[in-house]
């Protein structure tokens, strides 16, 4: 399993990160996700192995077309 951290732009309500969690979860491959409206951060684990290059462009897709912004996306050490 890995953890990806991602920063997210422009939520400004518990609604805002209930929509992200809810659009992440239809991508295929992600195990658990974690919305933390404070950090605007999601982090969510995939499993090991899913190609990164395409869960990211799946991620990034799904946030912006949610209205909000993808920032950085890193791959947290175990």
């Amino acid at each position: 399993m890995k953890t990806l951290m991602i920063e997210i732009k422009g939520m400004e309500c518990e609604g805002c990160a209930i929509n992200v969690k809810n659009s992440l979860k239809k991508i295929k491959g992600i195990i658990n996700i974690e919305v933390n409206l404070n950090e605007g951060l999601a982090y969510i684990e995939i499993n090991d192995k899913i190609n990164l290059n395409k869960i990211e462009r799946e991620i990034r897709e799904k946030i912006n077309n949610t209205g909000y912004v993808t920032g950085q996306i890193r791959e947290l050490e175990e």
